[in-house]
Parts: C-alpha cells; sequence; structure tokens
C-alpha cells in the first residue's frame, strides 16, 4: 500500500490471510437496519443470530448490494460457502457492467475458496477500465499463486503505472522478479522497500524477510540472520494481544493434554460406533515439518482428496462441540459430556464444510485434513471422529524451528511465536511434547513420516503412507509436481513445493549453529525422542 491510511485495502496475500468481519461498505445503497443489527451482533461474538438477521435483510429487501456484500462476506466466515456463493452470483448479475461492485465481488469470491470465479471477477474488471489498481493486484496474487508469473508481472506493471506508489504493489513486483531469475532487480527493490518510511510496516517486514532469504542463498548466514531480526522488529511491536492469546490458548491446551487418560481415548472410540464410519485422515505436526509436500504427493491419489489449513475445525467445529451456557472452556469433562446428537451434528457440518470450501464432493474418497497446528486440538478432532487415521510429519526440530524464525507469516496466534528463536523453539516443543504424551495413550492408527525420508525416498514413503491410509499404490504421486502448475496451495510454501526435491533444506540449521545455543536444552528431548543425531 503506498501510505499509512490511505485509500488501498491491506491485500490479504500481502499482509494478512484473515476473513474481514462484516462492515458498510460505501456506495453501494441504503443501509437497512437489520444489517445494522446483525453487525452489533457478530462484533459480540453472536455468530449464528448475526447470520440469521444478514439472511434475513438479503430476503428483505433483494436488490440491496449492501445486504448481498455484507450476508455473503458473514457466511463465508463461517463456513457456509453454499449459501455465500449463491449470494455472489446474485451480486455478479447485478453488477455486470459496474467495475467497483464486479471487484467486490472479486474480492468476496476469494474469501469464500472460489478463487476461479474471483478470477473472472477481476479479470472483468481490469478489461473494464484500469482505474482500480486494487483489483490489478488482487488478480495478479491469484495469477502468481498459479504460477503464471508472466502475466501477474505484466499486471502489476499496469498497476504501477497507474499509482506508481502503490508500495504493496511494488512488494508484489519485486517478488515476481525474483521468480522470473531478475535477482538484482528484485533486490533492489525490497531494499527500497524495507527501507521506506512510507510502507506499511508488515510491508517492510516482508520486503527484510526476502532480503533474508537471499542473503541466505548467497552463504551470507550472519547477514541473514541480521536481516530477520529486522524483519522481526515491525511484527514484535504488534504482537501484545496475540501473544496473551497465545499464551492462554497453551494453558488450556496444557491441562487437556495432561487430563487426558487411555480411558477417554477408549470410551471415545467406543461412542463413535453410533455413526457410519467415514475415511478420514489428519495430517498434522509443527509448521514447517514437510506436511505440504506429503500432502500434494498423496492428494495426487484418485482416492484421496485433502483440505490444505482450513480454518474450519479450529474456529467453527471445535467451540461448538463442546461450548454451553456454563462451559466456558474446553475440558476432558467437557468433550466426555458432549451429546450424541450434538456430535452427529457437527459431523455432518464438518464434512460438509469441507465439500464446499474444496467445492466438490468428497464422496467414498478418503479426506485428509492437513494442518500442522492442529496438533492441540486432536482430542477434539478425535471425539468427533475417533475412526480418524494420523498422519505426523516430522523434521529436524532444529531445521524446523529455523524455517518457521526464517519465514514472514502474518501476525496470529500461532506466527506470534516465531519471532524469536528461542519462543519459536518454546512453541515447537509445547506442540511435539503434546503429540509425544497422546502416542502413548492414543488408540487411534497412526503414522509417522520424515520430511528427509520424503526427500530422499519418496516413493518408499509414500507407498507407507499410502498402505497407512489402506489406499492402493498408484504411481500418480509421483506426479505431483504436474499439478501444482496450475493448483493453487494454500500452504505459505506453495512456491517451494512445486519446485523438484531438493536436499539443501537439510541440515540447514548448522549454518546457524551458534544462534542455536539458548535453543539447545528446550530441543534435545525432542532429537531424543525422534532420533535426530546430535550435529
Amino acid at each position: 500500500m503506498a501510505k499509512h491510511g490511505n485509500k488501498h485495502f491491506h491485500h490479504p496475500a500481502l499482509i494478512s490471510r484473515a476473513h474481514r468481519p462484516p462492515s458498510v461498505i460505501p456506495g453501494l445503497g441504503v443501509d437497512v437496519p437489520e444489517l445494522q443489527q446483525a453487525r452489533g451482533l457478530w462484533q459480540l461474538n453472536r455468530f449464528d443470530e448475526a447470520l440469521v438477521l444478514f439472511e434475513k435483510a438479503v430476503r428483505k429487501y433483494p436488490q440491496n448490494l449492501v445486504a448481498l456484500v455484507d450476508a455473503s462476506r458473514a457466511l463465508g466466515a463461517r463456513f457456509e460457502i453454499t449459501r455465500a456463493e449463491v449470494m455472489l452470483d446474485r451480486l455478479v448479475k447485478l453488477s455486470a457492467h459496474n467495475p467497483q461492485l464486479m471487484h467486490l465481488a472479486g474480492q468476496s469470491y476469494r474469501m469464500i475458496f472460489r478463487p476461479e470465479k474471483a478470477i473472472q471477477c477481476f479479470e472483468r474488471v481490469v478489461a473494464m477500465t484500469k482505474g482500480i489498481p486494487d483489483a490489478q493486484l488482487e488478480l495478479a496474487v491469484l495469477y502468481e499463486r498459479r504460477h503464471r508469473v508472466a502475466e501477474a508481472y505484466s499486471l502489476i506493471e499496469d498497476c504501477l503505472r497507474a499509482e506508481p506508489d502503490y508500495l504493496e504493489a511494488a512488494l508484489l513486483k519485486a517478488r515476481l522478479l525474483r521468480r522470473l531469475k531478475d535477482a538484482a532487480g528484485a533486490e533492489a527493490l525490497f531494499r527500497k522497500l524495507a527501507s521506506s518510511n512510507e510502507a506499511h510496516p508488515f510491508v517492510r517486514s516482508q520486503a527484510w524477510t526476502e532480503i533474508a532469504q537471499k542473503l541466505d542463498r548467497d552463504g551470507d548466514y550472519d547477514g541473514a540472520m541480521a536481516a530477520m531480526l529486522q524483519a522481526k522488529q515491525f511484527l514484535l511491536a504488534e504482537e501484545g494481544p496475540f501473544l496473551k492469546r497465545s499464551k492462554d490458548l497453551r494453558d488450556v491446551f496444557r491441562n487437556l493434554a495432561q487430563t487426558l487418560t487411555a480411558a477417554h481415548w477408549q470410551r471415545w472410540v467406543e461412542a463413535g460406533k453410533a455413526f457410519p464410519p467415514k475415511k478420514m485422515a489428519v495430517l498434522a505436526s509443527f509448521p514447517r515439518s514437510g506436511t505440504t509436500l506429503l500432502e500434494q504427493v498423496l492428494d495426487s491419489h484418485p482416492g484421496l482428496v485433502s483440505s490444505d489449513e482450513r480454518e474450519a475445525f479450529g474456529r467453527d467445529i471445535f467451540p461448538a462441540l463442546w461450548r454451553t451456557k456454563k462451559t466456558l472452556l474446553p475440558t476432558v469433562e467437557a468433550l466426555d459430556n458432549i451429546p450424541l446428537e450434538r456430535l452427529a451434528a457437527q459431523r455432518d457440518r464438518y464434512l460438509a464444510y469441507m465439500a464446499a470450501a474444496l467445492n466438490e464432493p468428497i464422496g467414498d474418497r478418503v479426506h485428509l485434513d492437513k494442518n500442522p497446528s492442529m496438533t492441540p486440538l486432536l482430542p477434539a478432532m478425535l471425539r468427533l471422529f475417533p475412526e480418524t487415521k494420523l498422519l505426523i510429519a516430522l523434521r529436524d526440530p532444529r531445521d524446523v524451528v529455523l524455517s518457521c524464525f526464517m519465514q514472514y507469516l502474518h501476525l496470529n496466534v500461532n506466527s506470534v511465536s516465531f519471532l524469536t528463536l528461542e519462543r519459536t523453539a518454546r512453541s515447537y516443543a509445547f506442540n511435539l511434547g503434546v503429540w509425544l504424551k497422546f502416542r502413548e495413550t492414543i488408540c487411534t492408527p497412526w503414522l509417522e513420516v520424515r520430511y528427509e525420508d520424503c526427500v530422499l525416498h519418496l516413493e518408499r514413503e509414500a507407498r507407507r503412507a499410502l498402505q497407512f491410509l489402506e489406499l492402493p499404490w498408484d504411481p500418480q504421486v509421483l506426479g505431483y509436481r504436474d499439478r501444482l502448475k496450475t493448483k493453487a496451495v494454500s500452504s505459505p510454501t506453495y512456491e517451494a513445493v512445486s519446485q523438484p526435491l531438493y536436499t539443501s533444506a537439510i541440515g540447514r540449521w548448522k549454518n546457524y549453529r551458534k544462534y542455536f545455543e539458548p535453543c539447545q536444552e528446550i530441543l534435545q528431548p525432542y532429537l531424543d525422542a525422534f532420533r535426530y543425531e546430535p550435529g
């Protein structure tokens, strides 16, 4: 973006991927009391009541564009994707010749996991006018995610010709220059953005991160670490509310893990026999542990479909499972006391959400929920679907910690743990400590798969994982990169996973050995438990 507070939004691919809450959008028509009341309920986290009023407003005022935009975004934020899409389809018909409204429709489609429709909307906007730079940026981001780099670059050039001080667009231009092998041009632009007081702090943080990664590739490891520390300073200044929430959640999940026993897991398996079994699998562990590589390999199998880091379970299904007016925290007792009818409803709701986000039926395929941050939530997932098979991705803890630290991630309750190396190590220790406890008592089938083994022996590890999931061998899985030429990946590693397998990330931490001294004691138990050499 050009300046703090200017007309441009903070683009989600560059600043934050979070859903925006419903809001009044100027120029779309008359606001109505139902919408005002719905927004008030939304701010109080009374989401179900708010959705009723949003949909009531759409029925009562079917031509009201404010109602259509607000209601569709609210429904999308609660993963009611099919209902949101119906409203957006109506909005597109009403705004066929209005580029501003078509732009809003494109943004909303992107928010509800309909990227192809979003692309169509933004393409129509760009064809109608060059006067909406935000639409060019949106479309360029979607193209870049699909590795349509040259087309994305052309759009960004048009965008910057119209608005030269649009610094979010300049940030994407620098990334595209890097992908187009213009390393010098990319670095010059990243350094200009990193030093610009006009740039949003998060844009500067991303620019410093790119500089750090370039220095790392060049073998200047001290320089890379210094640049990363610069990048983190901008995030540390904003960490307060996220850090508190992260600590509170960790206390809750620590208590849950400590009080779970083998009897609980067994009781939940028995309770699950009341429902028709589903072909469910979860791929968890910790970010940067190789989950994206393993997921993309498995997702190439015709008998499996994966959901890539959806937020539906943690943000919506999980609290709906245990929360009542008297139950304020997710304790073992709260999970134990979930009525069967609520379990049945939430099982159906979860699968409906995932199918809607995938925009295709799951059918008789195995559904793989890939989310490396789900490890502390496994008790709730296994309470809901005790028939789930667990895949746990492992990687040298030191490489995991370094890789998490060396990334820019928008601030949330998970990424706030990655702002220092030591804090990242403690977060890893918490999450994998929870897993070590679970695996001693759990009665669910589980399999640990090492990233290093996948890189060196992909077919062997793919066969192990497929056999564990009770799927036959299919050589298509080894051609996963062919699918990635056009498929968008939600994970921050979308660019790396499309490249040929490489071994340079194995043992990368050794380049930063002196910085790991405060982390060694924290990580040693996990090096021992997962049988990684001291190094």
